[in-house]
């Protein structure tokens, strides 16, 4: 958690739009890296302990984290899409000057393309909640 905090305080040190998506990256970045220690250590467990494996399952199928999938979903959109812009940026650094709108372009795709797909597990964890 202090790591967490470490990168809220420097981002917020210097103003500007690339300070924001670089906080955002490193910030989405840790939520991936979160999902993927609890799935490999829960995976594990089906080896290790079985019981424990299957209290974790039925864990996941909790409205909570349900939840917790469609942040993870807007956490990997938004990660992707900015891991892209920031490679083509380093692989052709005339575009450098063009960072605020390599910046309102990786935005707009973020929206265009996480939006539909978060409503749409939404609707499914509603309809899987409701009936």
């Amino acid at each position: 958690m202090e790591g967490l905090m470490t990168i809220v305080k420097e981002g917020w040190r210097y103003k500007g739009s690339g300070n924001v998506m670089w906080m955002a990256h490193r910030i989405s970045g840790l939520g991936i890296m979160f999902f993927l220690i609890l799935h490999v250590f829960g995976m594990s467990m089906s080896f290790f302990n079985p019981a424990l494996h299957e209290i974790m399952l039925e864990t996941y199928k909790t409205p909570l984290f349900a939840v917790g999938e469609l942040g993870l979903a807007a956490c990997l959109v938004f990660h992707s899409i900015n891991g892209t812009r920031i490679a083509l940026l380093e692989l052709r650094p005339e575009w450098w000057l063009q960072q605020k709108k390599a910046t309102q372009y990786s935005l707009v795709a973020t929206v265009v393309i996480g939006v539909p797909m978060i409503l749409i597990m939404a609707m499914a964890s509603i309809n899987h909640f409701v009936k």
